[in-house]
């Protein structure tokens, strides 16, 4: 850690009136040149530090670390879009069809959080309905929503509706962190793809968008059979992501081995949590960052990989406000099998 300004600048101080045998004026040349030296100073050995910081994937941070995952093969994961079903209500039938266009904008009740229909939803003459297919204007996992939040129209209609969300949205994440990036990189030094072994296909599965964490197992009973189970991001990937995943490993899979890929099983987990919130927090913003990490914690969940609810429980305290935490006495630790992956179920978060 460099000195600080005032460090710097005593140090010079002391160092001039050591060797002229008198202390510099404040207002004098010889003091203000200190100063602006000082100041250049210090920014200089700023600026090292954070180069030296930079320079290892042990303590780079953002674009950063970037590069040192590019050096190694790997992407920061772009988060996603939730997706959900909002309802538009007409007071009484129209006389006439009435389309809904694709691009209407809606809200939540204090107009944080913007959906987007995604197609026209024609509301038929004679009917008062429309269920349109809604995505987030925005990637993150704030967007997963529940019931009936979405109830405010942004973009004009020329005639009165009302809307509400049929259902909750879901399949929101955020784009990767620096702890979660970090951790892949240090996994790519650690298990070394040679070509052929477990570490390659591994790798490969997780660089196609979309896959998250796989699992690679061989047959005992039938040599040079290869199973590669593929995860996403707290669900099993879509077909679409299966289907790429599945060509990129086929390009590269040597003779005389026959692989199969499989998307992973789930097994889900009932979370009920109970807080005790610190002094000087209010519950509802400390159940609303709880309910926001455990949702991460699940999330970043791998294939294969056992839950623990002391690892639950970490994610929980390091939540602000949280001074203390009790589980619903039925969670445990749950250990999986290599084509299983645990994912959150409901989620009951409540303050004591």
């Amino acid at each position: 850690m460099s000195e600080t300004y005032e460090a710097i600048l005593t140090r010079m101080t002391d160092t001039f009136t050591q060797m002229a045998g008198f202390e510099p004026e404040q207002a004098s040349d010889i003091a203000l040149r200190m100063k602006v030296l000082a100041g250049e100073i210090y920014s200089l050995t700023a600026e090292i530090d954070w180069i030296r910081q930079q320079m290892f994937p042990h303590t780079a941070t953002g674009p950063q670390l970037d590069f040192h995952a590019q050096q190694r093969g790997l992407t920061r994961r772009k988060g996603h879009k939730a997706t959900g079903v909002v309802v538009f209500m007409l007071e009484m039938p129209l006389e006439y069809s009435f389309v809904v266009p694709a691009g209407t904008v809606c809200t939540t009740d204090d107009g944080s959080l913007n959906f987007v229909t995604v197609q026209d939803g024609p509301i038929e003459q004679g009917s008062t309905m429309a269920w349109l297919s809604c995505e987030a204007e925005d990637s993150g996992i704030r967007y997963n929503v529940g019931h009936g939040e979405v109830k405010t129209i942004v973009t004009y209609l020329s005639v009165g509706i009302r809307i509400n969300n049929a259902s909750g949205f879901s399949g929101g994440t955020d784009d990767e962190d620096d702890e979660s990036l970090r951790q892949r990189i240090f996994d790519s030094y650690r298990n070394i793809p040679t070509g052929a072994n477990a570490a390659f296909y591994r790798q490969l599965a997780e660089s196609v968008e979309g896959v998250q964490s796989a699992s690679v197992s061989a047959d005992a009973n039938n040599l040079g059979y290869v199973l590669v189970v593929l995860g996403g991001r707290g669900a099993a990937p879509t077909t679409a992501v299966m289907n790429e995943a599945t060509a990129l490993l086929q390009q590269y899979t040597p003779l005389g081995i026959t692989l199969q890929t499989q998307p992973t099983a789930t097994h889900t987990v009932n979370t009920a949590v109970t807080l005790t919130v610190q002094d000087g927090f209010t519950a509802a913003e400390v159940i609303s960052r709880t309910e926001e990490n455990i949702r991460r914690f699940f999330l970043d969940m791998r294939v294969g990989e056992t839950f623990y609810t002391a690892a639950l429980g970490r994610a929980i305290l390091a939540t602000e406000g949280v001074a203390n935490y009790a589980l619903s006495s039925s969670m445990e630790d749950i250990t999986v099998n290599a084509s299983t992956m645990v994912v959150l179920g409901t989620l009951t978060v409540t303050a004591a």
